[in-house]
């Protein structure tokens, strides 16, 4: 008789789930105590106490949401199941991912719907598809509004983040340094002294914990570092390209969700695959799409969502690295490598389309890109100040009011601002001026903000009279300073300027 021997995928493993899931809610809590000392040391202790608030809040509602659950489905020891299905590790994270100014109704109703329909319909813990912070955090960006949130933390995020700013340009920029000083440069990313969402910020204790987490095999560092490798690289190339530099592919690692999404979020193992040649490919794709996400999405980061696609293509990922990985490891190793290939070409022929954007093409400052002019019959001379710049975002439009005297024209116009643009609900609508240009010399006499949207105390730095007084003389060749600290707004009153004196060159 001939016996034939083929080695067990399994292996032997002293850590627990529940250890692991104590390492988790460790580091978990290490990140939102950073993110309190931040915010209160920062913007006051009203805003640190809101980030312990909404934790509560979150972990609350999930222990209920289950508790309920557990009860209504006959359970013997309700206790005990809300101890293995550890919701609020899943709580923690909803917070970290989710933005100060979120209000807690909303913090609350997506806790409530990630646990049911992200994780408990599917059977509970282990049998999840998609990651369910991944998933409440979605609902909020895309379904539940931010109007009702608090009034005191309105104003922290009216000067762009790193992300809002970054995207508001294109995503692309040769001269990084300047960008990166206004967030106190490389140093400023890393230790969080600037807001984002709540555990986002302070890339050393992400980092801290992950190295951590690596120490205590909690994690795969398989998926992690091949997620921040593919990141870097494909940064880098389109970056180069672009002629941007290492500084931007460095960028798109330290900031926004990357970070935090490597250690916390892409690294579950119920939603990633099994294999680690499948959670290869997987982290290759989550990057891929990431990139492809912040350059060509209406979104300031692509993390979240690229890692609920790629939950989609998990099962299929794990058929395509299906087999004994000793035997067919050539086999699975060739495959590995042509599906990352694959996504490698895709984002890069992605980032090839992402158009180079100078710090001079900046919001509130000159670009070196003509106007169009109206085809007349005779070549004007092309215009290099403001109105050059594209302010398709603030969806400006004027309307002819009336003379008032035989050459000042009135415009009645108005644009999208910083609360419009960033979909944060009813708290905030149009801003609107009355624009009066000279119409013979097509020059700006006045502009008088008639009505004002954004945020009270931040944005409204750009409406100021002193600061108004820029305007006056300005035609289409004109450079207008930038507001620093009101840049959604200075750029929505410019695109009226720049509606305005469109409108006055047909008249």
């Amino acid at each position: 008789m001939k016996f034939s021997y083929k080695p067990s995928p399994n292996y032997r493993n002293t850590q627990s789930t529940s250890g692991i899931m104590l390492d988790l809610t460790l580091c978990l809590l290490a990140v939102l105590l950073s993110a309190t000392v931040f915010y209160s040391v920062a913007y006051g202790a009203a805003y640190g106490m809101r980030v312990v608030g909404m934790t509560a809040a979150s972990v609350i509602t999930a222990l209920l949401t289950e508790g309920i659950c557990f009860k209504l489905r006959g359970s013997k020891d309700v206790k005990k199941d809300i101890l293995h299905s550890y919701g609020w590790v899943t709580a923690l994270i909803l917070t970290c991912i989710t933005r100060l100014d979120v209000s807690y109704y909303a913090l609350i109703v997506a806790t409530a719907i990630c646990i049911i329909f992200g994780k408990l319909v599917f059977g509970g813990f282990g049998q999840n598809i998609f990651n369910p912070a991944a998933f409440g955090e979605a609902l909020i960006m895309l379904y539940l509004s931010a109007s009702t949130a608090s009034k005191v933390t309105a104003d922290v995020f009216t000067s762009a983040t790193p992300m809002t700013a970054m995207n508001s340009r294109g995503w692309i920029l040769k001269d990084m340094g300047s960008f990166l000083a206004q967030y106190g440069g490389f140093g400023g990313l890393l230790t969080g002294s600037y807001p984002s969402v709540i555990g986002g910020s302070c890339a050393v204790v992400i980092l801290l914990c992950g190295a951590f987490m690596l120490w205590k095999k909690d994690i795969d560092w398989h998926l992690s570092v091949t997620y921040l490798i593919t990141v870097f690289f494909l940064s880098l190339v389109v970056g180069l390209m672009k002629g941007a530099g290492i500084s931007y592919a460095l960028f798109n690692v330290i900031s926004g969700g990357v970070l935090f999404g490597t250690v916390f979020m892409m690294t579950d193992p119920v939603t990633t695959p099994i294999t680690i040649p499948g959670r290869m490919i997987f982290a290759v794709g989550c990057a891929t799409l990431t990139l492809i996400l912040r350059w060509k999405a209406n979104l300031p980061d692509g993390v979240l969502f690229s890692i609920l696609l790629m939950n989609m293509l998990t099962p299929a990922i794990d058929k395509l690295v299906d087999g004994n990985q000793i035997k067919n490891q050539k086999l699975i190793a060739r495959k590995v490598n042509l599906a990352s290939l694959v996504f490698v070409i895709l984002g890069l022929a992605v980032g090839m389309t992402v158009k180079n954007v100078n710090d001079s093409a900046a919001p509130g400052t000159p670009s070196n890109t003509p106007a169009p002019t109206a085809d007349s019959g005779t070549k004007k001379p092309e215009a290099t100040g403001f109105v050059t710049e594209d302010f398709s975002k603030n969806n400006a439009a004027c309307f002819y009011r009336s003379n008032t005297d035989s050459k000042a024209l009135v415009f009645d116009c108005r644009a999208d601002g910083y609360g419009i643009i960033n979909k944060l609900g009813e708290g905030y609508s149009q801003n609107k001026a009355y624009i009066t240009v000279n119409g013979d010399e097509k020059k700006i006499v006045s502009v008088e903000v008639t009505s004002f949207g954004d945020t009270k105390g931040t944005g409204d730095k750009a409406t100021a009279a002193d600061v108004l007084k820029k305007y006056a003389g300005a035609d289409a060749n004109s450079k207008l300073d930038v507001v620093t600290g009101a840049t959604f707004t200075d750029n929505s009153i410019k695109a009226m300027a720049k509606a305005a004196l469109e409108m006055a060159a047909g008249k």
